[in-house]
């Protein structure tokens, strides 16, 4: 496997987690990283697999033995793993947390309201 080879798998690979996680970053190790534990355990795995090949594909003599199924098993287990989260999902959970936080607040607020009101319409 050559540099470019790698390249070209670790940015389909960093676009991929972008377009399913929302995680982006500008290199793939950085990708990875900021997913955590978003990837199932055994496509962080492959994930860290392919980030410990990075320094490797930078010398030609070490690229060249480099096994490109050792690769591409990688990240076919992270393609399969990516494939099954649906894109803009954990957006839409954000949101939700959100919208759910910002009423339990209101309902504080009014709540307290009530109170104050009350304790000040019985004195």
């Amino acid at each position: 496997m050559d540099q470019a080879g790698y390249r070209k798998v670790t940015e389909e690979l960093r676009d991929l987690m972008a377009e399913r996680l929302s995680v982006r970053a500008p290199t793939f190790p950085r990708a990875v990283r900021k997913a955590g534990r978003l990837l199932p355990a055994p496509a962080r795995a492959a994930a860290q697999e392919l980030v410990a090949l990075e320094p490797r594909m930078a010398n030609p003599k070490l690229a060249a033995r480099t096994d490109p199924a050792q690769t591409k098993r990688a990240a076919d287990t992270i393609r399969n793993s990516l494939s099954r989260h649906r894109p803009g999902a954990r957006a839409a959970q954000r949101r939700s947390i959100l919208a759910a936080e910002i009423g339990f607040r209101a309902l504080v607020v009014i709540g307290v309201g009530l109170a104050v009101a009350q304790w000040y319409g019985s004195a």
